[in-house]
């Protein structure tokens, strides 16, 4: 035998090499029935040369015909199957298929259960995760798809999804679970045991670029390991220059603009007005700490001082402690805009008191249209200020011409003149200060009386209109704080007034029509028109004719 395989082995590529060379002379080799079949099917072969291949083979016709339809492809079993659940009975498609295959009614069960659909592996775990079925009949199932018994449980445990690494590193850190667990879960959940803890590094938190720079800063101003910090949060070297430039802080807009005003930037009006003594060694080192240079820690401190205000600076003016050109500095460093600052200078002289102004116009010091501008100058309106000017011309004339002493006291009443000045006034007609005081009392005492005679008549009136009843005018009269026997004897006054009052009556045709419309009685009618002045034989005619 291992000779005769020997030979076989050696002799066969012999062989095939002389058959094919004496087809290649003959050509006696055909195309098989099968692959005839196939080209016809395909339009690829005429009939002719069909009928002659499968003649050559030893095929009757008929059988030759029979023999294509059974190369025909046809649906399998399994197709036919499903084919006849959707066009026959979905639960017995044992009817529908007959009439497409012959099969054996033996083997119809076979048949119809490999039709059927079965639960998987996926679907057999997410009934068990989802209490559906138990832990016997999960183990059931997967022994039906195929699972071998020592494979099972490894099937329930894959059943459930782990969290991700992300989730499982967070979970640890808050369940303070050590980081050899951690990266233990870590490859639990896909991540290769070998980077693991590269992982972990990668996935915590790290402070932001400002709190690392912020932090540099307090322990190093000159930021020597700042680009080892940021490489280690991801910061591209190339961009080292860029945070470093960036730490170093330059103040907000609006601290600058209060260092130009307040002279920081011209040190030699600053150092001046000794803006950078007391300069505190400690809040260099501080303000570096905070990414402020010397140059800004100093402009700083250059502008911090407090200013004196707008009217101690007037008041330095007029006692001669700074001139014009220090008080402008002054403003400015107050930020106040360049056009206000020579009005405000303007308006920091004092101006002539009223008294002052009547003197003087009256010693030909001013004139009239002076007199009148300085009125305006105290706030008074064009009117009143020309009122002023004409009480101070008529003042300020000779005796035989002067106002009189009724004449101050009825300005004062209609507030004309102040108080002060009034007594100023009296004062200089002679007045001794109780004379003044008794007279000027006077004169506010009868405006009180006015005032409260006034608000008496109002009550009254309300109270004859019935707005008020006499409680609430006796309440209101005592607001006033009149004496109780005043109060009692007007409230008595008052009475009788309403009282002696005719009361207004309804008119006949009212009464009549009342009556018939049912809203008083007719007895009640009957009264009225008697108050009205009707005699009994009218009041009766006209009670009848309702």
């Amino acid at each position: 035998e291992m000779v005769d395989e020997t030979l076989h082995t050696l002799l066969n590529p012999i062989m095939k090499m002389m058959g094919r060379s004496i087809n290649r002379r003959s050509k006696e080799t055909w195309l098989t029935s099968t692959q005839v079949n196939t080209l016809f099917r395909q339009g690829k072969i005429t009939e002719g040369l069909w009928t002659e291949t499968i003649a050559s083979e030893g095929y009757e016709d008929i059988l030759g015909r029979f023999l294509y339809q059974s190369e025909i492809p046809y649906p399998s079993i399994p197709d036919l199957v499903l084919y006849s659940r959707y066009h026959g009975d979905p639960d017995n498609p044992w009817s529908e298929i007959q009439e497409w295959f012959d099969i054996p009614a033996r083997d119809w069960p076979v048949w119809r259960w490999l039709g059927l659909q079965r639960i998987n592996t996926l679907q057999a775990q997410s009934l068990f995760k989802r209490g559906k079925i138990y832990e016997p009949d999960f183990y059931d199932e997967i022994a039906r798809i195929g699972w071998a018994d020592y494979d099972r449980d490894n099937i329930k445990d894959l059943a459930y999804i782990l969290p991700n690494p992300m989730l499982l590193v967070q979970g640890g850190l808050m369940q303070e679970t050590s980081d050899e667990d951690i990266i233990k879960h870590i490859s639990m959940g896909d991540i290769h045991p070998d980077y693991a803890r590269t992982y972990l590094d990668a996935v915590l938190t790290k402070p932001a670029s400002q709190d690392i720079i912020a932090y540099e800063l307090r322990k190093d101003p000159s930021l020597a390991s700042l680009p080892d910090r940021l490489r280690k949060i991801g910061i591209h070297p190339d961009y080292n220059t860029l945070y470093k430039e960036l730490a170093y802080q330059i103040p907000p807009v609006a601290d600058i603009i209060t260092m130009a005003v307040r002279e920081a930037f011209t040190p030699d009006i600053a150092a001046k007005f000794g803006q950078y003594e007391d300069y505190p060694p400690d809040l260099e080192m501080w303000a570096m700490k905070k990414g402020l240079s010397k140059e800004w820690s100093q402009r700083y401190w250059a502008a911090h001082w407090n200013l004196p205000s707008p009217l101690q600076g007037f008041e330095m003016l007029h006692r001669g402690v700074i001139n014009v050109g220090e008080l402008n500095m002054l403003l400015r460093a107050l930020d106040v805009m360049p056009f206000w600052r020579d009005k405000l200078t303007q308006i920091a002289y004092r101006r002539l008191t009223r008294v002052d102004i009547r003197r003087m116009y009256k010693a030909g010091v001013i004139t009239v249209v002076e007199v009148y501008e300085s009125y305006l100058q105290h706030g008074y309106n064009p009117e009143n200020a020309k009122r002023m000017t004409d009480f101070t011309v008529a003042w300020a004339m000779p005796k035989h011409a002067s106002i009189t002493r009724s004449d101050i006291l009825t300005a004062y009443k209609n507030r004309m003149i102040t108080r002060t000045e009034a007594s100023d006034l009296l004062a200089d007609m002679g007045e001794e200060y109780y004379h003044r005081e008794f007279m000027l009392k006077a004169v506010d005492y009868k405006k009180e009386l006015e005032l409260t005679e006034n608000k008496i008549k109002g009550i009254r009136n309300l109270y004859k209109r019935r707005v008020y009843d006499s409680d609430k005018t006796t309440d209101e009269l005592s607001k006033l704080d009149l004496p109780a026997e005043e109060i009692s004897d007007l409230m008595t006054q008052w009475y009788y007034e309403v009282k002696a009052e005719v009361p207004r009556r309804w008119t006949t045709a009212q009464v009549l029509s009342f009556i018939k419309e049912g809203l008083i009685t007719k007895e009640r009618g009957i009264v009225e028109l008697g108050l009205i002045g009707y005699d009994t034989e009218h009041i009766d005619i006209y009670v009848k004719s309702i």
